[in-house]
């Protein structure tokens, strides 16, 4: 029969396997993951080095868009009237029938949409200034600062230059940096 000291033995060394195996599990863990990101990294860029300009510009606004698309207004019962196409067909079943009147350039999120998903912006001043009518438009026609689709355009307003600002403020360092060297 084994005595007691050889049967710790065993179980210390059975100990030191089961350590050293965790450890190497542990480390080709590691290395697998650090290898997935690489190739998950590298993969990025080969997309990226494939995408043409309309594609790099689409994936600077996009976000920017979603955002202003997702949002909610409390002040209007948690609709975004931003989404609403109001035209000369149905401004006065809109409840506004003077609308193309006073609004000679209509802009909304759904027209924006079709622009994004089709990627027809040429620059990101286009889109930038597609977003802005929004906001002059609904600021135009809903003048009263007591109106809740006043109250909702300058939220819109603040959320918008919030998306937009960093946005413009890297690619206007970019520019100044290319320019000063």
């Amino acid at each position: 029969m084994e005595s007691e000291l050889e049967r710790q033995q065993k179980i210390d060394e059975a100990k030191k396997r089961e350590k050293r195996l965790r450890e190497r599990l542990e480390r080709e863990e590691a290395e697998n993951k650090l290898r997935i990101e690489k190739e998950r990294a590298e993969q990025e860029r080969r997309e990226r080095a494939m995408e043409t300009p309309k594609d790099a510009l689409h994936r600077l606004y996009k976000p920017i868009f979603d955002s202003l698309w997702d949002m909610e207004f409390e002040c209007l019962g948690g609709v975004n009237p931003f989404r609403t196409v109001i035209d000369a067909q149905n401004c006065a079943a809109m409840g506004a029938p003077d609308y193309c009147e006073v609004i000679k350039k209509p802009m909304n999120l759904t027209y924006i949409q079709t622009k994004v998903n089709n990627k027809s912006y040429e620059t990101l001043q286009e889109f930038l200034e597609d977003v802005d009518l929004i906001v002059r438009n609904a600021l135009l026609y809903n003048h009263h600062p007591d109106s809740p689709y006043n109250i909702a355009a300058k939220a819109f307003r603040k959320q918008f230059k919030k998306l937009a600002k960093p946005l413009v403020q890297s690619l206007t360092k970019g520019i100044t940096a290319t320019n000063k060297e």
